[in-house]
């Protein structure tokens, strides 16, 4: 195992967000003449994914990076990184049929708990990685899993795996 992966952003998952933006844009305006309100509601909120669509084509505005210490998630240019020790498991999820990994923190973890409660109330997990990536979202959830189990026994440090002596 290499000492750091990185995810990039996926160019064809920008598209479809850029797209699917566009469309429900043009839905809104079309709206606006018979219910401005709700019309102007979906021009304004649909608006807001080109530019981030745009922006998630960029060159490292978004990607996931595992390294020996924890995960760095950036999206748009912000970032949080998470210890591997902080973290008590990972688990494939979807919110609003979109599929995410969501992260479940160890109970003494302390960080954003009021942040975490909403979520987790709200969307059944204290926080998740979308599937942005140019992986499927099941490799990405692997390997986070991988390297959990590799490096997250309280620092960073490898953990020689058990062989069984030959010949018994």
């Amino acid at each position: 195992m290499d000492s750091e992966r990185v995810f990039k952003a996926s160019p064809k998952k920008a598209l479809r967000i850029l797209a699917l933006s566009i469309a429900f844009v043009v839905v809104g305006v079309w709206l606006t003449g018979e219910k401005p309100f709700l019309g102007w509601l979906c021009v304004g909120f649909f608006g807001l994914g080109i530019p981030v669509s745009l922006f998630m084509m960029r060159k490292n505005t978004t990607y996931l990076k595992l390294d020996r210490e924890g995960f760095e998630v950036v999206a748009l240019s912000r970032s949080f990184k998470t210890r591997w020790t902080e973290v008590e498991a990972f688990r494939l999820g979807s919110l609003h049929g979109n599929k995410m990994i969501a992260i479940d923190f160890r109970p003494e973890y302390s960080k954003q708990r009021v942040g975490r409660a909403i979520a987790s109330a709200v969307a059944g997990m204290e926080s998740a990685i979308a599937d942005h990536y140019n992986a499927p979202i099941e490799e990405v959830f692997q390997a986070l899993n991988a390297w959990k189990e590799r490096f997250g026994h309280g620092g960073a440090r490898e953990v020689e795996l058990w062989e069984p002596p030959l010949g018994r």
